[in-house]
């Protein structure tokens, strides 16, 4: 199955690790805090940068990031709790089947910046060992993450996370395709990309 990747670290051939796996420590301390229930983890989000018990890579990131990791860790809550069958979001590769996709998340997050970190940016395609990859609506985790940055809705935040593993869709949605399968990158597509949105 070919799919594409974009990404700044990514070398022609060589093998993806899951993306994420390594950050999967700092939303412990948010499932866990979920586990205890809503207001411990309302508690954590109030007070938590300043909580000893934090791992110091968790307690010394700016506060955007902290509530980043809040919502990753309340979608591995709901993903460990009620759909144990799926992917955790951190452990595993993310991909497009489209181009366009990546022409609107490279003009949300990297077309303004100058041209140096522009030209780290490379779409590869890539080939997936994987026959039935998850299909989960990207729009569902931005919705969460507006919820949380602008109301702090933790229970927003969780309704999201269950139309997000359950499969369900927006009205506009944007499959991102996940797997925990190997992966490797194929072939260099970066001029396509630059030519989309130059």
């Amino acid at each position: 199955m070919i799919l594409y990747h974009m990404s700044q670290t990514l070398i022609l051939g060589e093998e993806m690790e899951n993306d994420f796996e390594k950050k999967f420590k700092l939303t412990l301390p948010f499932v866990y805090a979920l586990e205890k229930g809503v207001d411990s983890f309302c508690d954590m989000l109030a007070n938590g940068q300043t909580q000893q018990t934090l791992p110091d890579e968790l307690a010394c990131l700016d506060r955007a990031k902290y509530e980043t990791y809040s919502i990753e860790g309340a979608f591995e809550f709901v993903r460990k709790t009620e759909f144990p069958n799926s992917l955790s979001r951190l452990k595993c590769k993310y991909f497009f089947d489209n181009l366009e996709n990546y022409k609107i998340l490279y003009e949300a997050g990297w077309k303004q910046e100058p041209e140096e970190e522009r030209a780290k940016i490379h779409l590869y395609e890539i080939e997936l060992d994987d026959e039935c990859p998850q299909r989960c609506d990207m729009l569902f985790f931005d919705e969460a993450i507006d919820a949380m940055f602008e109301k702090q809705d933790v229970e927003a935040v969780m309704f999201c996370a269950r139309r997000y593993f359950s499969g369900q869709q927006s009205t506009s949605p944007v499959w991102e395709i996940m797997s925990d399968k190997p992966a490797k990158a194929v072939k260099d597509v970066t001029g396509i990309l630059r030519s989309m949105v130059e």
